[in-house]
């Protein structure tokens, strides 16, 4: 039932997650406990046909081999969550679901709240974002402005580019694009102005120590007060480097 916008930001959140060491951290977690689980089930996820039956279906929305692979990771990892969900804290589970969370909505589940109320919430949290958190937050935009640089002509692994194939999924790139199209719908709607007033916002709450994350957390801003008229996938990728610090799906 996913199409491949929803793949691509499976396999974006994948990616980008390996920026986090927290990640790492739920994911032993998600180790020790799956060691006392159902051997059968963790193999079915992990084996077998419906690991086939999953690749088949993302591989006709990712062409992209990496792409692919990082969401069939993601499905994966969520899968045997589920299996083990009942011993995991909430947050534990919720972080290990979160790629998921929004365009499959999991068991504890909210409608979103009014958009004002979001970002009221988004601002009154960023002013206390520091430690940990905020240097993950930092190098997941730092891995969202710098996209990989090709290899030199002539270099090992330099090649000419093949008219008709996909490119390989690029973060960096569609960070970029969904900003400028969250600009352009802005700037088309008459809203320009409230637009700047929210991110001006953000970027004032925002932590002034040199990490970085300031025009992210306008970007966030703006991504969240466009929401109704931009494709949730686009709206998780441009709040991406604050999603494991204040999920999205918890601004309320």
């Amino acid at each position: 039932m996913l199409g491949p916008k929803q793949w691509e930001w499976i396999a974006t959140a994948r990616m980008v997650s390996r920026q986090r060491q927290s990640t790492g951290a739920i994911e032993e977690v998600l180790d020790g406990l799956l060691s006392g689980a159902d051997q059968a089930m963790v193999n079915a996820f992990t084996s077998g046909f419906r690991v086939t039956q999953t690749q088949t279906a993302i591989a006709r929305s990712l062409p992209d081999s990496a792409a692919a692979a990082a969401a069939l990771e993601s499905a994966q990892v969520v899968a045997l969550g589920i299996l083990v969900r009942e011993q995991m804290a909430p947050a534990q589970f919720e972080a290990v679901y979160r790629p998921f969370a929004t365009i499959l909505p999991g068991p504890a589940y909210k409608q979103p709240p009014p958009i004002d109320q979001q970002i009221n919430a988004f601002l009154k949290w960023l002013p206390s974002l520091k430690g940990e958190p905020e240097a993950e937050v930092s190098a997941v935009a730092k891995a969202l402005s710098q996209p990989p640089k090709p290899p030199a002509p002539g270099a090992p692994g330099a090649a000419v580019a093949v008219v008709g194939v996909p490119a390989a999924l690029d973060p960096a790139a569609n960070y970029t694009s969904a900003w400028k199209e969250v600009i352009s719908m802005a700037n088309q709607s008459g809203r320009t102005n409230a637009f700047r007033a929210m991110q001006d916002a953000a970027e004032q709450a925002a932590p002034h120590d040199g990490l970085g994350i300031v025009g992210f957390a306008g970007v966030a801003a703006g991504a969240v007060f466009m929401r109704d008229v931009l494709p949730i996938e686009k709206v998780l990728l441009l709040y991406e480097p604050f999603a494991s610090a204040l999920p999205y799906e918890s601004l309320a």
